[in-house]
């Protein structure tokens, strides 16, 4: 059994309108519904002939405010309520008091110590922590997931050899932090890779925030070309995946499905469930807080003997 946990940054379920919702004016398949969309709510949908699930999931988690990426991403890789933890949604990244979950209770560290082989597929520059030394950069909550949970960052002798996938997905962006000579690929390459990665572990986790960016920014144009890479990334996903895999794509919050605002939304969010268990998974998943503990109770049904 492999689960493959793809995470976007800042993508909800909006309403079915053009003028403002870039995954309506450029049709994409996998993360809109017609309907408005309700918790518990699971929607059965057909691509290329295969059976996958929408999943609206709660993302505020019963406290006020818009939802943030901190706290939101705590929620959904630890399977604690990080923003009733700390009384707030917290912004951007994890202060001491979600560094405390994160290191107690992330999905890598929980999984480790059951026994499972775990991993992040992200490539990080070279020195990226020589600049969270200096203060020029910091963790994430996904950073920290990985660190906290004993793992190495994945690098540029990964991502050159193709056991590493650019968080921008087609190596693009690369050069902006100073990364150069890795050749640019397609969305549905980057999908393979991501593939092969997750078909060594038990379980794997990537992430893309292009979505948040674009959506603060409302660029209409750059969300095309982002709506068009989910697109063939996530169906690249579909098709490549081993009958044995669990696909899970989440989100932490509304933001890119609303471009009549630059805030994030109070949205649900789409969660996809594609591959073995999906369905059991789909009917387990209402907020943020139940991705981790689903993961953990399929992993630990369906592979006893590695998790002792």
């Amino acid at each position: 059994m492999r689960v493959l946990l793809v995470f976007i940054d800042g993508l909800g379920l909006g309403e079915a309108n053009p003028e403002k919702n870039p995954l309506f004016r450029f049709q994409s398949s996998f993360f809109r519904t017609d309907m408005p969309p309700a918790v518990g709510q699971v929607v059965c949908r057909k691509w290329q002939g295969k059976s996958y699930f929408l999943i609206p999931t709660d993302a505020a988690l019963d406290v006020p405010g818009l939802p943030q990426s901190a706290t939101g991403q705590t929620a959904i890789f630890t399977g604690v309520n990080a923003a009733k933890a700390v009384g707030h949604h917290v912004q951007a990244f994890p202060g001491p008091q979600l560094i405390k979950i994160i290191t107690e209770q992330g999905i890598l560290t929980q999984l480790r110590q059951k026994g499972f082989q775990v991993t992040s597929a992200n490539v990080y520059t070279s020195n990226y922590l020589e600049l969270v030394a200096q203060r020029k950069r910091r963790h994430s909550v996904t950073t920290q997931v990985i660190l906290t949970g004993g793992l190495p960052l994945r690098s540029l002798p990964e991502i050159l050899c193709g056991r590493a996938v650019s968080q921008d997905l087609t190596n693009e962006m690369l050069p902006q932090f100073g990364v150069r000579g890795v050749p640019v690929i397609s969305a549905a390459k980057a999908a393979a890779r991501l593939i092969r990665i997750a078909s060594e572990q038990h379980f794997t986790m990537f992430e893309y925030f292009q979505t948040d960016f674009c959506g603060h920014a409302r660029d209409w144009m750059r969300a095309e070309q982002i709506a068009g890479l989910l697109e063939e990334f996530i169906g690249a996903l579909f098709s490549l995946a081993a009958e044995d895999m669990l696909i899970l794509v989440t989100n932490d919050h509304g933001n890119f499905e609303d471009f009549s605002v630059k805030t994030h939304t109070l949205n649900l969010v789409p969660t996809l469930a594609f591959g073995s268990q999906a369905e059991e998974a789909s009917r387990r998943i209402r907020s943020l807080t139940d991705i981790t503990p689903v993961i953990v109770s399929i992993l630990e049904r369906n592979e006893p003997g590695d998790s002792r």
